[in-house]
């Protein structure tokens, strides 16, 4: 083995063999996801996968190349570490069927020596050892003739053509690889663990990060008032009956006294940037207060309860997920929204504060399981698709499973209607508003995440439902033009209105406010 050692191999050689050894020892759970999960036939399947071994090769060719040729040594000790971590990565998605996502490394990160010690055992030191730890020596050994930039240059150029000539053979799988991008993602090695730590870092740095801060603002009376916000993950318009759709998804809402409907869009068509938009006070690439955080500070009493993620940096006192929620109240089943109902009422009757805010961020119609998301007694549309996957081949289904969730939606709402109605000590004040839309079908297309510019109506036309207690406050008029008059709403809102008008709801004085956005006639008693 020395004397193989002492022998200099040329850059591409060496670049070929770490890149074969990488497809060939490190992907094999990534290309047994690939075979068991696509819908093409066998000569599909077979065009898929030799398309996925290509790009493979050919990008991690290139980037050993750079790495070595542009680093030297530090290349060498940066490909031994991805050996051993590559290694350590396969061994957990083999025994524990793990897939390395953001979540994964989160936990990585936050660990402790004592419980990562209890998966420490003698056939996980032997696989890194055999497939990690000796490719690793043989990447810091190995003598290497490093050649010249020209070569450099034309084996990346080359590669570049490569992987853009396949990519396009295949650009008829780009849905089918959004809907599986974090299987995908999670199982390719060694992009998995680095994309992802990189994306935890970020999310730590935008948790850290300091927001704008808004103009300071006062309460402007002592009337007793609550707010809830209703973010609702991925409901569309389209199959809301209350915007016209011939199914009776909302049976309930569509007999419920005193519930406005407006025509919206989103800003988005993913959570992080559509969860954004409803909280922020305008549309900004900056990381202006957002409303629970800014309300917190002015003396709200503000609570967020979430079976979702992806929402900008919340800084209150109360935020609880559906799992800590589950722990307070066992008997409830914390994969159906209704546990963030759960005890809501005792929580703001036994508030300190006369203004409450009440943040819902669900996660009902979601997919590509649509058929996890509600009770089974609201499976009301049968048969329906277990996942997306399964829709893609019967739509129907899959819009069965779908409406099923808007149905669930209706009767939580309706509940939480009823239940602000009857605190009677409170004006009470509940808005719903989605995220975004959803594609279910259309054009071939499922789910979500399209840039606006190419996105189908679907993914932006959303709900936006609004019910206030009586004499609490009065709706602008709705205008039938975009661009409305002075005092009236245009024909169609967007998500920043529901900042402005939670403003106003809790009577919060504020240079932060714009009437304009408000879809409430201004209280005179809140006049500057």
């Amino acid at each position: 083995m020395m004397n193989v050692l002492r022998r200099p191999v040329s850059l591409f050689a060496f670049s070929c063999i770490v890149s074969i050894w990488t497809l060939l020892v490190y992907n094999i759970p990534f290309f047994n996801y690939v075979s068991d999960n696509t819908n093409e036939s066998v000569g599909g399947r077979i065009f898929l996968l030799a398309s996925v071994v290509v790009v493979m090769l050919v990008l991690n060719f290139m980037m050993t190349y750079l790495v070595m040729f542009l680093m030297r040594f530090v290349g060498r000790i940066l490909l031994a570490i991805l050996s051993i971590i590559n290694a350590t990565a396969v061994y957990f998605i083999f025994t524990y069927s793990v897939i390395i996502d953001a979540t994964t490394i989160e936990n990585v990160f936050n660990t402790r020596y004592s419980e990562a010690s209890g998966f420490f055992s003698l056939p996980l030191w032997l696989f890194i050892i055999a497939f990690g730890l000796l490719p690793a020596i043989w990447c810091l050994l190995q003598p290497v003739d490093y050649g010249k930039a020209k070569k450099l240059g034309v084996c990346c150029g080359s590669s570049l053509v490569i992987i853009l000539a396949v990519a396009s053979m295949n650009i008829s799988q780009t849905l089918w690889i959004s809907q599986h991008d974090t299987e995908l993602g999670g199982l390719l090695q060694p992009w998995s663990y680095i994309v992802n730590t990189g994306r935890v870092i970020s999310f730590s740095q935008e948790e850290q990060a300091e927001e704008i801060k808004l103009p300071d603002g006062t309460i402007a009376d002592n009337e007793k008032a609550v707010v809830v916000l209703v973010i609702g993950e991925s409901s569309r318009k389209a199959n809301f009956q209350l915007y016209g759709y011939q199914r009776n998804t909302n049976p309930l809402l569509s007999k419920q006294e005193g519930l406005k409907v407006f025509e919206a869009t989103s800003c988005a068509t993913y959570t992080t940037a559509g969860t954004k938009a409803i909280l922020e006070p305008q549309d900004s690439g900056d990381l202006y207060e957002l409303l629970p955080n800014y309300a917190f500070r002015t003396g709200v009493d503000v609570s967020w309860r979430s079976s979702n993620w992806g929402e900008p940096p919340i800084h209150i006192d109360e935020y609880l997920t559906n799992e800590e929620l589950g722990e307070k109240y066992p008997d409830e089943n914390i994969y159906n929204d209704g546990i963030l109902l759960k005890g809501l009422r005792e929580r703001i009757e036994s508030s300190p504060k006369n203004k409450v805010l009440i943040v819902l961020h669900t996660s009902t119609s979601h997919g590509p399981k649509y058929a996890d998301k509600y009770p089974k007694e609201f499976e009301v549309y049968k048969p329906v698709a277990k996942n997306v996957e399964e829709g893609q081949k019967n739509v129907d289904l899959l819009i069965n499973a779908y409406d099923n969730t808007i149905l669930y939606t209706d009767f939580l709402v309706d509940s939480l209607i009823n239940m602000l109605r009857s605190m009677t000590d409170w004006n009470s004040a509940m808005i719903f508003i989605s995220d975004h839309g959803e594609s279910l079908g259309e054009n071939k297309m499922f789910m979500h995440g399209l840039p606006m510019k190419l996105a189908p109506k679907v993914q932006y036309e959303i709900p936006f439902l609004v019910w206030t207690s009586d004499h609490f406050r009065d709706y602008k008029l709705v205008s039938t033009e975009k661009d409305a008059p002075e005092g009236q709403l245009p024909a169609v809102l967007d998500q920043h209105y529901v900042f402005h008008s939670v403003l106003n709801l809790l009577s919060i004085q504020s240079p932060a406010y714009n009437k304009d956005y408000d879809i409430f006639i201004k209280d005179a008693s809140q006049d500057r």
